[in-house]
């Protein structure tokens, strides 16, 4: 994922009456500064907001009618699936290469709705290899823990963000990780082996773990101000926005395969 951020504040200066000295001009953008990020966390907590909500009826409606979609129509699984993968992709590619097109409006929401309606297909159809009970179980759980979360990143005065580097590099580790487990998965003996049943189990709880810590930064990100070393531009509402709605959606699969039970 790319990750846009502009370090420092945004270069914005509010017009000044003539008169007006060195201190009024800084206590003006003060205020002016402030003012404009609180409405760039309102929008992009807006723009998070629906996204979770048409992942949670589209990936729900999918859940519910997954088996009987694979029994009696399934191309149209298939072709759902094909479309979703190649989305997705797609759109990682887009956001990594070319991050200015999600800067510029109408074609940014155009983008994030792209891949808002192919990740909600592709987390209906994982949902939907665990019993609803423990689906929902693990959506209130995932609600909780980014609250928490969320309320902790606003409030602390420490700066996440600072371990940016670090947390690049525990991702690229996490996913060498992944990759391995992916190859063995493909060996039926080992697939079936308890060890790596366990290895698939400290996977997830370390994908958990960093995915949560990836909330905590970009929320701090977002907010800006002091006490964060990188913060997003304020043109960077819809990078911002998919940004915490992947981690929230990496963290309640972490969280499904960590606590469902499988069907």
């Amino acid at each position: 994922m790319a990750r846009r951020f502009s370090e420092g504040r945004e270069d914005e200066r509010p017009l000044l009456r003539d008169g007006d000295g060195p201190q009024a001009a800084g206590q003006l953008y003060g205020i002016e500064s402030t003012a404009v990020r609180h409405g760039f966390v309102r929008k992009v907590y807006g723009i998070l907001v629906t996204q979770l909500a048409f992942t949670t009826i589209v990936g729900g409606f999918i859940t519910e009618y997954a088996t009987q979609l694979q029994k009696e129509n399934p191309s149209l699984m298939m072709g759902l699936l094909v479309f979703s993968t190649i989305a997705m992709v797609s759109m990682m590619f887009v956001f990594m290469c070319c991050p200015d097109t999600m800067r510029k409006s109408p074609q940014n929401y155009i983008l994030l709705s792209i891949f808002t309606i192919a990740e909600s297909i592709a987390v209906g159809f994982f949902a939907a290899h665990f019993t609803k009970e423990s689906v929902l179980i693990v959506l209130g759980i995932t609600c909780a823990v980014v609250l928490v979360l969320t309320v902790f990143a606003f409030q602390t005065t420490y700066d996440i963000t600072s371990f940016m580097p670090y947390m690049v590099v525990a991702s690229v580790v996490f996913m060498c990780f992944g990759l391995v487990l992916w190859i063995s998965s493909m060996f039926p003996g080992a697939a079936a082996s308890p060890a790596f049943k366990g290895m698939r189990l400290v996977y997830a709880c370390l994908g958990a773990l960093l995915v949560s810590g990836f909330i905590v930064m970009d929320t701090q990100m977002i907010v800006g101000g002091k006490h964060a070393k990188y913060q997003f531009s304020i043109d960077d509402y819809c990078m911002a926005a998919i940004c915490l709605y992947i981690d929230i959606i990496q963290l309640f699969q972490f969280l499904l395969e960590i606590l469902g039970d499988r069907n």
